[in-house]
C-alpha cells in the first residue's frame, strides 16, 4: 500500500507540548505539532522525533545533535529520556488460535518485561490481539499489568490470522492520550487478517504520535521459508525499522526481555525547531557530530 495514500485528518485538541493527539475514530489519522506553552504563533514551529541511542551514543549532549527535516539541518533544543519523563509502555500479546502452543511463553516474556521496567515512572497498557481482541486499562502498578497479562485466553477455534493491526491501533489511541515516551511492544506470530486498519493506516498512526515499536515473534513453528526468506511478520520489521525499535525472531525468554529492556532504556524524545513551515510529509534523521546516525523514526509531518 503506497504512503501517498493516506488521509489526512487534523484535530485541533493539543492535551500536551509537543503535538495534537488524535480523537476520531477514522481509518488514517495524522495528528499535528502544536505550539509550546508561552511561545508566540511565530514562534510555532517546534516538533518532536522518537529515536533510540546505542552504547556509544547514550550520553549524547545537546551540541552533537543534529536533525534533518528534507534538506534542512537543524539542533537539537531538547533530549528527553526517561525518568526526566515518564513511559507509557504497551504490550500486545497475539492471543490467536494459532498460538495455543507458545502462549505461555509469551505472558511469560510479557511479565518479565513490566518486571524489568517498572520504576515508579511507568505506565503499562496490556492488550490482547485475537478473533476478540481486548485493551486494558492503563496503569502505574506492575502488578495489576502482570495480572492483565495472566488474564489474556487464547481464540478457540479454526486456526487463521488475526486482527493485529487493529489492536495495535487501539493501544496507539490510548497511550497517545499522555504526554509520555510511547512505546509499543508486539508478542506473537505477527501475521495480520482481517483489521479494519491497514498497515500503512498503522504506520500512519505510530509516526503521527511519537511510537516507538518493538516486535518479539514467537511461534512453535519456523518463521522462515526456502532460502531463509521470512513468512511471517513482515510488515512488522518494516515498522519496527521506521519507528526506532527492534525486532526479535523465536527468542528466549531471558535474552528477549534484556534485549527489548535495553532498547526502551535507550530511547529519546528529541525536540527541534525548522527554519520553514512548508506542509508536507518528510523524512527525517537523527545524528551525532561523530557522524554516527541514530535509529529514529523516518517521517514527519509538517501541517
Amino acid at each position: 500500500m503506497s504512503r501517498n495514500s493516506r488521509l489526512v485528518a487534523q484535530n485541533k485538541r493539543c492535551p500536551w507540548f509537543l503535538r495534537c493527539v488524535p480523537r476520531a475514530f477514522v481509518a488514517t489519522i495524522v495528528t499535528l505539532p502544536c505550539a509550546l506553552p508561552g511561545t508566540t504563533k511565530a514562534d510555532d514551529r517546534r516538533y518532536a522525533v522518537v529515536a533510540r541511542v546505542n552504547a556509544k551514543s547514550e550520553r549524547l549532549t545537546l551540541e552533537e545533535v543534529v536533525v534533518t527535516v528534507g534538506s534542512a539541518s537543524v539542533p537539537a533544543k531538547a533530549i528527553k529520556a526517561s525518568p526526566e519523563i515518564s513511559r507509557n509502555i504497551a504490550i500486545v500479546v497475539d492471543a490467536g488460535p494459532d498460538q495455543s502452543k507458545v502462549l505461555s511463553r509469551e505472558k511469560d516474556l510479557a511479565v518479565a518485561l513490566i518486571n524489568e521496567l517498572a520504576d515508579g515512572n511507568t505506565r503499562f497498557t496490556i492488550a490482547s490481539a485475537g478473533i476478540s481482541s481486548k485493551t486494558q486499562a492503563t496503569t502505574t502498578d506492575p502488578s495489576v499489568a502482570s495480572s492483565d497479562v495472566r488474564d489474556i485466553s487464547e481464540d478457540k477455534g479454526e486456526k487463521r490470522n488475526v486482527p493485529i493491526y487493529d489492536a495495535i491501533g487501539s493501544v496507539i489511541r490510548q497511550i497517545s492520550l499522555t504526554s509520555d515516551l510511547r512505546v509499543i511492544i508486539f508478542i506473537g506470530e505477527g501475521n495480520d487478517g482481517g483489521s479494519k486498519l491497514g498497515y500503512a493506516d498503522v504506520l500512519n498512526l505510530a509516526e503521527s504520535n511519537q511510537i516507538a515499536f518493538c516486535a518479539a515473534l514467537v511461534a512453535d513453528h519456523s518463521l522462515r521459508g526456502t532460502k531463509s526468506i521470512l513468512r511471517y511478520g513482515w510488515n512488522l520489521r518494516e515498522f519496527v525499522g521506521d519507528t526506532a525499535g527492534i525486532f526479535l525472531e523465536n527468542p528466549k525468554t531471558q535474552n528477549a526481555t534484556r534485549r527489548l529492556s535495553e532498547s526502551v532504556r535507550r530511547l529519546r524524545l528529541i525536540i527541534f525547531e525548522i527554519p520553514f513551515h512548508r506542509s508536507g510529509r518528510y523524512k527525517i534523521s537523527v545524528s551525532s557530530l561523530r557522524g554516527k546516525r541514530l535509529s529514529a523514526q523516518k517521517n514527519i509531518l509538517i501541517p
